[in-house]
Formats: structure tokens, C-alpha cells, sequence
């Protein structure tokens, strides 16, 4: 995969073992249902090194609208959740994947990564923390 596969709209399309992710992420589970059912969108774009990624979703409410992530591959940045939250991460190109890797996803010093592949025309994102791992699966 290129970085370039990445450039689009992505729209979310399934996922697997969602639900032990989201409650090792701390989520209320009276979320569930809603991040479940919504439908998160990923809007890729890059120049260079740079890459900028907007996300949304259904399920998003007024306190948690669109937002934009825009990084330099390899720097740490400060990116925005979803659900709002803001993280240290650095963002690194290798292999055809693109990976996040937070070394402080909770504020308890648990590590976390998001793995981003495209393969066959379809997004595959892995989410991890700790030893939890969901996958969520996205057409364009």
C-alpha cells in the first residue's frame, strides 16, 4: 500500500470486538449502542510528510463535532479523539501501514495503537489498548 490509497472519503462498514475495546477505553457502556451504530468517517489528504485527517460521526453529539488531525510523519502531535480527547501521539508510514502510536492513551500510562491498511479497495483500522484489540472496516 502506498500512503496515497489512504487519500478519500472512508466510510465505516463493520467491526470486530468493538465492544471489550470501547470498555477498556473507559466508554460508559450506555455508549455502546450509539458508537456501534454510528457511522464514523475518515477524510484523508497529504503533502509530503504532512497528512491531514477529518473525522466525524452519526453518533457524535453537539460536544463532539468534526474535527481535523494534521501531522508530520514521525513528530509527535496532539491528537483529537472521536469523543474529544486529546492525546500525545506520533504518526510513522511503514510497511503500507499507517501507525499511531499513543504512549499514554488513558492518562494512566497505558499504551495504545491504531493501525490504519488498506487492502483490496477496503480500510482495515486495528485499534489496541493494552492487551485489547478491535478491528473496525471501512469502504469508500
Amino acid at each position: 500500500m502506498s500512503i496515497t490509497d489512504l487519500n478519500g472519503t472512508w466510510k465505516s462498514a463493520g467491526n470486530e470486538n468493538l465492544d471489550a475495546y470501547l470498555e477498556a477505553t473507559g466508554c460508559p457502556k450506555e455508549y455502546f449502542d450509539t458508537v456501534k451504530s454510528g457511522t464514523l468517517t475518515y477524510e484523508f489528504s497529504q503533502d509530503g510528510d504532512t497528512v491531514t485527517c477529518k473525522a466525524s460521526s452519526t453518533s457524535a453529539g453537539p460536544d463532539q463535532p468534526a474535527h481535523t488531525n494534521t501531522f508530520k510523519l514521525g513528530q509527535e502531535y496532539e491528537d483529537v479523539g472521536i469523543d474529544g480527547q486529546k492525546r500525545k501521539a506520533t504518526v510513522t508510514f511503514a510497511g503500507g501501514k499507517l501507525t499511531y502510536s499513543y504512549p499514554d492513551f488513558d492518562g494512566k500510562g497505558t499504551k495504545g495503537t491504531m493501525v490504519k491498511e488498506v487492502s483490496g479497495g477496503k480500510l482495515t483500522e486495528t485499534v489496541s489498548i493494552g492487551s485489547v484489540t478491535a478491528k473496525v472496516f471501512y469502504t469508500k
